[in-house]
């Protein structure tokens, strides 16, 4: 469904990247909140991709099965 989306600025690339994360060295926290800016814009845009395409989350609860 979301597929790859690509990196928003050298950043993300950066803190996303193996090779690049060996060789810079972040800060405390700071690649965590690279991190979850990224995955946060990611969650959002599939959340818009869903209310677009108008696919609907069915809830499986015990009585479902």
């Amino acid at each position: 469904m979301m597929g790859s989306r690509g990196c928003k600025g050298g950043d993300e690339c950066d803190a996303l990247s193996r090779g690049s994360r060996r060789i810079i060295y972040w800060k405390w926290g700071a690649l965590r909140a690279i991190k979850r800016r990224y995955w946060k814009r990611m969650r959002k845009t599939a959340q818009i991709e869903v209310s677009r395409t108008g696919m609907v989350a069915i809830n499986c609860g015990p009585e479902g099965m």
